[in-house]
């Protein structure tokens, strides 16, 4: 049988960065959503399950790691991906607090997205991973 497609919602504010993102994703099966807002992003993850979040630090509104925060408390198995061209290490020390699995430096090449996204749900075996997935 099957798995089902991993629903992911990606939140970044640079919507060529988001949709590209995305189009890498869904061509490896991935369903993808996209907010480009903290608020939007909040308000997705309320409304139904996803799987996996590629989170954007630096957002218009709240911030990615108040993003990350609301939605651990809305969807605690969410796994989250914190994405940004500004993470030093106290950034990366408060996201993996907040309940992020990895953190992803911008700009980031295909092939290292692919990489953190296969080891994050990789971690506790996603039950929606299966081997030619990612």
């Amino acid at each position: 049988m099957q798995a089902r497609p991993i629903k992911t919602l990606i939140v970044d504010d640079n919507r060529d960065l988001g949709e590209l993102t995305s189009e890498i994703l869904k061509e490896r099966g991935f369903r993808v959503n996209i907010a480009f807002d903290g608020e939007s992003a909040v308000a997705k993850i309320k409304k139904q399950p996803y799987d996996l979040m590629l989170l954007d630090y630096r957002l218009p509104g709240i911030s990615g790691l108040t993003v990350l925060e609301k939605t651990q408390q809305i969807r605690p198995n969410l796994r989250t991906i914190m994405i940004s061209a500004f993470g030093d290490d106290s950034t990366r020390a408060r996201a993996k607090e907040l309940g992020a699995y990895a953190f992803l430096d911008k700009p980031f090449n295909i092939d290292g997205l692919v990489k953190v996204v296969k080891k994050t749900l990789n971690k506790g075996k996603h039950p929606n991973l299966s081997d030619g997935l990612v």
